[in-house]
């Protein structure tokens, strides 16, 4: 609650007029009183809270920096090989390229977005699958 010193002035004033100089004193230290236990109150409350939840949150902590220290090697190595992929993949393109410029592009496949080689013609060029046990 901000309380500029205005609205302080206006309240002390509206309490004088209410409770009169007589019984202000003695309403504002029961007042005190008052705020003095809710925030006692409020602070143990917080404290068995803290105490109470702290065992859990140091677990937790715990079994999250051991997961992230378990997933950090095979991470690195995704990471890895990843790289070695986009690099070979820029190296086949570049000597692709490199022998369609050379040849002219009539013995070269070229790829297609879906993965079908097509000829110098543009019909489908043989596959041979990976899989013996395919044909």
């Amino acid at each position: 609650m901000n309380l500029d010193p205005d609205k302080l002035v206006v309240l002390f004033v509206i309490a004088l007029l209410v409770l009169g100089p007589k019984r202000l004193p003695e309403v504002a230290r029961t007042a005190g009183r008052w705020m003095a236990e809710i925030r006692k109150y409020t602070s143990s409350i917080q404290g068995e809270l803290h105490g109470a939840l702290g065992e859990p949150l140091k677990q937790t902590s715990a079994l999250r920096d051991e997961f992230r220290s378990a997933l950090a090697e095979p991470r690195a190595a995704l990471e890895v090989g990843a790289h070695e992929m986009r690099t070979s993949a820029a190296e086949i393109r570049a000597r692709l390229e490199a022998e369609m410029a050379a040849t002219g592009g009539d013995d070269v496949p070229a790829a297609t977005g879906d993965g079908v080689a097509l000829s110098s013609g543009g019909t489908p060029a043989q596959a041979v699958p990976d899989d013996p046990g395919f044909n």
